[in-house]
């Protein structure tokens, strides 16, 4: 039986917070989830920006410079 400790004293977890434990981490688990995506997704939005800027004939350094 899972335990928890309130203010020093060992209670047993009934059924509904075992249940919520195991939605929490599942909701923790997809925003880990999301928040990877968002930030793998933000960097290739930058790449693109950057291989535009440099197609349309700016240099390195002029990119460089507006960001």
């Amino acid at each position: 039986m899972m335990k928890k400790i309130i203010n020093g004293i060992e209670l047993d977890l009934t059924p509904a917070d075992i249940a919520q434990r195991e939605k929490d981490a599942i909701e923790a688990e997809q925003d880990r989830i999301a928040r990877l995506a968002k930030i793998e997704a933000h960097k290739q939005a930058k790449a693109s920006a950057l291989a535009k800027l440099k197609a349309l004939g700016l240099t390195e350094e002029e990119v460089k410079s507006i960001l």
